[in-house]
């Protein structure tokens, strides 16, 4: 017997947490580990017309959302994961999200994901992007709902957000991830209309149009 283990079983209670713990594991019930991404993009969708009853994008934010579907590889690397707030497949209220998706998938062949449940409560799907392994170390782009985007970010280690104007469909906030402060991304708050300046955009390559910039 090692020498420390007199001191784990010293004390029966130690010794049945120990047992549980062994149990645990041998079943797989161990808490989970942090599997955090490499990076993660978090965007609102696209433009809306507010004289318009539809939960489509407007064709400024369909132009948004080709021109970002250009921006995201060509400025942050190829994007291994994406990501869209739930919609309602009755009514499709919260469409825009996925709508200013898809020119990105269709760049890229990354399938989109839609995490349901995001409406209810979005701190989920940030405890699965940081315990998922299928994000683990990966590039990941969200496209949100802006009155739910503070509580995403909060709950994925930036408590500083702060709320969106209801006009504003510029931001785009780059999460970074490391090893050595887990739960704690670094933050850049970016400007999609400075990004489009960029030399990244303006020569980068694309299977996408060259649209008119929103």
């Amino acid at each position: 017997m090692l020498p420390g283990a007199r001191a784990i079983f010293k004390s029966p209670l130690r010794a049945l947490a120990f047992g549980v713990a062994a149990l645990l594991l041998s079943i797989g019930l161990a808490p989970p580990l942090a599997a955090q991404p490499l990076q993660l993009i978090l965007l609102r969708h696209g433009d809306k017309d507010p004289s318009r009853s539809d939960y489509n994008l407007s064709p400024k934010g369909f132009l948004r959302a080709i021109a970002l579907g250009r921006l995201l590889p060509a400025c942050f690397g190829p994007v291994e994961r994406i990501g869209t707030f739930e919609l309602n497949p009755s009514d499709q209220q919260n469409a825009r999200s996925y709508q200013t998706a898809v020119p990105l998938a269709v760049a890229t062949g990354v399938p989109i994901q839609i995490f349901w449940g995001s409406r209810d409560d979005s701190s989920l799907v940030a405890r699965q992007l940081l315990e998922d392994p299928a994000f683990e170390g990966r590039s990941v782009v969200l496209f949100w709902e802006h009155q739910r985007m503070p509580l995403l970010a909060q709950a994925l280690g930036w408590p500083g957000m702060e709320a969106i104007d209801d006009n504003d469909f510029d931001q785009l906030i780059l999460l970074r991830f490391s090893g050595d402060t887990p739960g704690s991304p670094q933050v850049q708050l970016l400007s999609q209309r400075q990004l489009f300046k960029s030399a990244c955009f303006r020569k980068g390559l694309s299977p996408l149009p060259t649209t008119s910039l929103p």
